[in-house]
């Protein structure tokens, strides 16, 4: 369910002719798709980064998104902790992805001159995960949080994402192999900071 909206949300628009029959949305590259998943299962780890963002633009939607996360016990309830392997957050993605193909809801294809491997979402992929929003509750929450990460990972590269995560601590020094650690309470803290001071 993860991935396919993650595809659906973060996905960008493909133009008239794509290079996959009936694909609808396409994320460029295995990082960009792992740095988006990470956010997604790192409720805490997104917040630090709106937080970033919102230091950088102002803009008060972001503060507004950290604080809708971090008020609630989302970064506990719906942490679902990742390793770091050499470039940062990884974890294989085939077992995840091989039902969305088996049931013709997604497909990957290699890019033929920069050979990365670039996921497609198809139109019926769109279609279930349009009906799961509308019929499954649980769907919901998976809806909402791809989004915001897709809003937040819009025009950014691969390399601009890893280099964002990079630049939190826990994340950065965690050892290779080991999970990245929670930042909950230090996120929690500097959102406390930021509102004593406005």
């Amino acid at each position: 369910m993860r991935l396919l909206f993650i595809l659906a949300e973060c996905g960008d628009p493909v133009g008239a002719l794509p290079p996959v029959p009936d694909a609808v949305r396409a994320i460029s590259s295995q990082k960009r798709l792992q740095k988006m998943d990470f956010w997604v299962r790192n409720p805490d780890h997104l917040a630090h980064a709106l937080l970033d963002v919102y230091g950088e633009t102002s803009e008060p939607k972001w503060l507004r998104c950290a604080q809708a996360i971090l008020g609630t016990e989302e970064p506990e309830v719906r942490r679902d902790a990742m390793a770091k392997y050499l470039y940062g957050a990884f974890e294989p993605i085939d077992t995840g992805l091989a039902p969305l193909i088996s049931y013709g809801l997604a497909k990957t294809l290699r890019h033929p001159q920069t050979r990365r491997l670039r996921f497609f979402l198809l139109e019926r992929g769109d279609q279930v995960a349009s009906k799961m929003q509308a019929e499954l509750p649980e769907a919901h929450w998976y809806g909402d949080r791809a989004r915001l990460v897709g809003e937040l990972c819009r025009g950014r590269s691969g390399e601009d994402l890893a280099r964002m995560q990079y630049q939190q601590p826990e994340y950065a020094n965690a050892p290779n192999g080991e999970t990245i650690a929670s930042i909950a309470a230090q996120v929690r803290a500097r959102l406390a900071n930021l509102e004593g001071r406005s």
